[in-house]
């Protein structure tokens, strides 16, 4: 592995992470809620990239209704 592929996996990790970090934070329906925000963070070419993939899409999701949930549920 070169350094310039060390690098795009540090990268992608660091969309991956904040893509969680956003689907967590119960601000966001869904994966495509945060594609925008990821976009503007780190560019369209390498969002795209990611979130091209089907799982990744889903566990984004799943995370999003969770973080809706606990969100509501904690407004009362």
């Amino acid at each position: 592995m070169t350094a310039r592929d060390i690098l795009r996996a540090e990268r992608r990790a660091t969309i991956r992470q904040c893509a969680f970090q956003l689907a967590d934070s119960g601000g966001h329906a869904d994966w495509q809620a945060i594609e925008p925000v990821l976009c503007l963070r780190y560019g369209l070419l390498e969002t795209r990239r990611l979130l091209a993939d089907l799982r990744l899409r889903g566990e984004l999701n799943w995370h999003c209704l969770a973080a809706g949930r606990r969100h509501r549920a904690a407004a009362g």
